[in-house]
């Protein structure tokens, strides 16, 4: 058995795998859905059969999440003309990054929701590590934007501080100025001082010091950022890339403490999507003989904060998990 079949056999036992069905409705607010689609095949694909693949998957997830009767419908129920749209990737990584892919079907879904092109922005922190990631960085002129907060286009950062919590920053203007709404476009690894990067993570890309809140396992500043109103108010849809996870040696890339898992996972809550992710990598982990991240170092103790506060739900038995493909 590979390590990608012991993956996705091992979430099957352990019951986190819920098949079949949709268990309750959009925007109740006592539990969490997070949707999980699935392609094994995903790994045989290159080019023009992985993007559509990929395509297919990414406006299944949405569909799936928001119960749409069809993909447009999905896209529709979320966002309009009116959105300027930034959707924050995390390329910091360049082997590990969202597909570029998955973005350009999220910028189809939007153009089906009305969402003109030009009001698309592909976001992060730095021009350079989308450029190695493969995105083409782009400013204005007819089609989706793409580019960093610093660069060639980037508006920089706010020029005033401002603190949340513990935690003092300058939020990025494309957050801050530029985008009515929000798409979390993360993915799945180790991180050696926050423990694991997923959606809450993710926005530490908009702000201009990351580096600064690394020790003490990046607590309580992960929920802090998260609990910007720029962040709470405009996030509409988080859309992780998790056919490749990363689970010891993060978060740079690491390509020997890497497997395979082909899935794409959709939620609207980004605690109850960070505690599927966590389990993940503690399954992939448990596989290599390492301990859970929470026995390591430095365990995701931001994710503990970020359920305290109630940013999220994070009892597992609150979270249904609907699981599409194979």
């Amino acid at each position: 058995m590979d390590r990608r079949q012991f993956i996705g056999r091992s979430l099957s036992a352990a019951g986190l795998f819920v098949a079949g069905g949709l268990p309750f409705a959009w925007g109740q607010q006592d539990r969490a859905r997070v949707i999980l689609c699935r392609d094994r095949g995903l790994s045989k694909l290159q080019g023009v059969a992985e993007a559509a693949k990929l395509r297919e998957m990414t406006h299944n997830s949405v569909a799936a999440l928001t119960q749409g009767a069809n993909a447009q419908a999905a896209w529709q129920s979320l966002f309009g003309p009116s959105d300027t749209v930034g959707v924050k990737v995390n390329c910091m990584a360049a082997g590990l990054a969202p597909h570029v892919a998955i973005i350009e079907a999220i910028a189809e879904g939007l153009g089906w929701a009305g969402v003109p092109s030009s009001q698309v922005i592909v976001f992060d922190k730095e021009d350079a590590d989308l450029a190695a990631a493969g995105f083409p960085v782009r400013g204005e002129g007819g089609t989706s934007r793409c580019y960093g907060t610093l660069g060639e286009f980037g508006p920089g950062y706010e020029d005033r501080f401002q603190t949340e919590g513990q935690t003092t920053f300058r939020l990025s203007k494309i957050l801050t100025r530029e985008c009515t709404a929000l798409i979390n476009c993360p993915v799945v690894k180790h991180h050696c001082f926050a423990g694991l990067t997923g959606a809450l993570k993710n926005h530490f890309g908009c702000i201009h010091n990351p580096e600064d809140f690394h020790y003490f396992n990046c607590d309580p500043s992960v929920a802090d950022v998260n609990e910007v109103t720029a962040v709470r108010t405009k996030q509409r849809l988080i859309l992780c890339d998790a056919r490749i996870i990363q689970y010891e040696q993060g978060p740079a890339f690491h390509p020997e403490y890497c497997v395979r898992y082909d899935a794409l996972f959709a939620a609207f809550d980004p605690v109850a999507l960070d505690v599927k992710l966590r389990q993940l990598l503690d399954m992939a982990r448990a596989k290599q003989n390492l301990p859970p991240l929470g026995e390591g170092e430095f365990p995701p103790k931001h994710l503990e904060t970020a359920i305290a506060r109630g940013l999220g739900i994070g009892d597992d038995s609150r979270i249904d998990l609907v699981v599409y493909g194979q």
